[in-house]
C-alpha cells in the first residue's frame, strides 16, 4: 500500500514540476539571422549552409546577368 501511495505522490510531484513557465529570453538579447542558437551543436553547420545559400543566390543573380546580356548581343 505504502508503494502505491509513493508512486502516486511521486507522479504528481513530476506532472506539477512539468507545468512550470518557461524561460523567456532577455529583452535585450540582440536577434540574429541564423535560426540556430550560436551554443548549439550544429549552429556551424548550419552558418555553413547559410554562407552557401548566399553565395548559391550571388551565383545565380551573375548567372541572370549572363544570360540576359548574351541574348542583347544575339539580337
Amino acid at each position: 500500500m505504502f508503494r502505491w501511495i509513493a508512486l502516486v505522490l511521486c507522479s504528481c510531484v513530476f506532472a506539477v514540476s512539468g507545468c512550470g513557465d518557461a524561460q523567456a529570453p532577455a529583452p535585450d538579447a540582440a536577434p540574429t539571422d541564423s535560426r540556430v542558437p550560436d551554443d548549439n551543436v550544429f549552429s556551424s553547420q548550419v552558418q555553413a549552409l547559410e554562407k552557401a545559400q548566399g553565395v548559391q543566390k550571388t551565383l545565380d543573380e551573375a548567372l541572370a546577368r549572363q544570360r540576359e546580356s548574351i541574348e542583347q548581343q544575339g539580337e
